[in-house]
């Protein structure tokens, strides 16, 4: 365990702090605040932040599912060959941040997860298990999503204007209901969406 582990604790203000091995499992952490702190190989699955805030983290190979945020704020933080299943992004304090950065998701797994109503243009979810997601109603334009797999995604009334969706796979959107100007798909992606409105392809 990191030497760090015991300063995670209510009320904590740490800035540019490296945090290793650190098991915060099912345990509950308010008013605490991390900026530019590193967390590798951390477990916090089922932990409860509440009224905190993530400026500009990293996490690394932790285990983050089932992990709440209820009333915290997140704004530029970078998940690499992490597990975050089952996240309720939603409950997370969007609205009181001034700079509102978006998260950044690399080689994850995000499945069961809620970013319904989301503003997260720029979002990247990069080569990542993206499955069974809810991404209705939110904006997500400009999203890197490259190399990620959609199976059971949920779109509707969504904005992915100039989404990079550049193989992907499962990319079951409803060109009807969704908003997908200058988005990019594989030419596969793109004739999957198409044959599944019922349009007839021939050669």
């Amino acid at each position: 365990m990191s030497k760090n582990a015991e300063l995670i604790a209510d009320g904590l203000d740490c800035f540019a702090e490296d945090f290793e091995k650190v098991s915060l499992h099912g345990e509950t952490i308010k008013n605490a605040e991390f900026e530019e702190c590193t967390f590798v190989s951390c477990d916090f699955s089922e932990t409860l932040f509440r009224s905190c805030r993530f400026i500009d983290c990293r996490f690394e190979n932790c285990n983050l599912s089932l992990m709440k945020l209820t009333d915290s704020k997140v704004s530029g933080c970078e998940f690499i060959s992490s597990k975050l299943i089952g996240i309720d992004w939603t409950m997370c304090d969007w609205k009181s941040l001034l700079s509102n950065e978006p998260m950044k998701f690399k080689q994850c797994i995000l499945n069961d997860s809620n970013f319904y109503g989301l503003l997260q243009d720029r979002i990247e979810i990069r080569e990542c298990s993206a499955k069974d997601l809810d991404f209705r109603s939110g904006s997500f334009k400009n999203a890197d999503f490259r190399g990620s797999d959609f199976k059971g995604a949920l779109f509707g009334d969504t904005h992915l204007e100039y989404a990079n969706f550049t193989d992907a796979s499962n990319t079951n959107i409803d060109l009807k209901n969704n908003y997908i100007k200058g988005a990019v798909f594989n030419r596969y992606e793109a004739l999957y969406m198409l044959e599944s409105m019922g349009i007839v392809l021939v050669d």
